[in-house]
């Protein structure tokens, strides 16, 4: 029994660190972020997270590669290709995380409304949005050894299938959401302004009325960006670490899988940030001061990232391995 459902232990542990993730994220960039309007401490944050993966999805699989403890896998094209992809979606996800909190709270303060007005829906609707985009490419998408494009209606799914799909999405949006307004602190009194004042706002209000859509389009985008990221994120690894296990049971494969998520995030959250930053462009600069907090937190995200998407790779391994043992189907 115990090795049937020792998988279990690895889809909480994905859950436990994913669901940390937002806010974590979230309160390491605004610690580092010296100046409003700049991208600098966001992308520092982002560079946190990049180099947490670094160490534990490339350094140590690497160690137990060259120490021999785990031997070196076949490199299947398609295995190394889909792994990366799959680094690449949880980046391209961690990322849209981290700018959708940004452009929420500037969107916010640009319309002259308290910060959390948009920021609360951030991850509501991107862990609401996932587990639904999740289920529907898994449904349509099935792909065999070597044949990754392999599409397809196999069975018509009833109806609870739909309805559960509806409910996930609505549940975990409910939960999220009454979380986030349960956090928010009573805004303070509002003191009637004078007539001139009103027509200072009037005037304003005018001017950012224009604005009012790009700037609430914009973190709406990297919502569903972060969505469509996260949602076919574990499909897709799910398939790139079963091209590279030539044999049941090896860890090899799974371990080269990771070390390919890992060198994506490196690409995409160490050296674009550094690059960006090292430009020289003003908006992008380094912040004027390191935070501290700003660091432990944004780097302590990072590593509840990079355990989920280990523990996502090897609960996938772990179920395989215990329905074969069961003399189960594969799923």
């Amino acid at each position: 029994m115990q090795k049937n459902f020792g998988w279990l232990f690895y889809v909480i542990l994905a859950g436990l660190a994913w669901g940390t993730y937002v806010p974590i994220v979230f309160y390491g960039g605004r610690e580092l972020t010296t100046e409003r309007g700049t991208m600098g401490g966001r992308l520092t944050s982002i560079l946190c997270v990049g180099m947490a993966y670094f160490v534990l999805a490339v350094l140590i699989p690497l160690v137990l590669f060259l120490t021999k403890q785990q031997a070196w896998p076949q490199m299947k094209k398609t295995g190394l290709i889909f792994s990366g992809l799959a680094g690449v979606m949880g980046a391209l996800g961690a990322i849209s995380v981290i700018f959708a909190s940004k452009a929420a709270v500037d969107a916010a303060n640009a319309l002259g409304q308290p910060e959390n007005t948009y920021r609360i829906y951030i991850a509501p609707l991107i862990f609401g949005l996932a587990p639904v985009i999740n289920t529907l490419v898994s449904l349509f998408w099935h792909p065999k050894p070597d044949q990754p494009w392999h599409f397809g209606l196999e069975k018509v799914p009833g109806y609870k299938l739909f309805l559960g799909i509806i409910l996930v999405g609505v549940g975990a949006f409910l939960v999220l959401y009454s979380k986030e307004v349960s956090e928010i602190k009573p805004a303070a009194p509002i003191v009637a302004p004078s007539t001139s004042a009103v027509a200072v706002a009037v005037a304003v209000a005018e001017d950012k009325a224009v604005e009012k859509v790009e700037f609430v389009s914009e973190w709406i985008f990297f919502v569903v960006l972060a969505g469509l990221a996260w949602g076919t994120y574990v499909p897709i690894i799910f398939y790139g670490g079963l091209e590279l296990t030539g044999k049941p049971g090896e860890l090899g494969g799974r371990l080269m899988s990771i070390l390919c998520v890992g060198l994506a995030y490196f690409l995409m959250a160490v050296l674009i940030p550094a690059g960006l930053m090292g430009a020289g462009i003003p908006s992008f600069a380094w912040p004027s001061k390191l935070s501290t907090p700003g660091l432990v937190f944004s780097s302590l995200a990072g590593v509840a990232g990079a355990v989920g998407a280990i523990c996502v790779i090897f609960a996938s391994k772990a179920a395989v391995d215990s329905a074969k043992k069961s003399g189960l189907p594969p799923a």
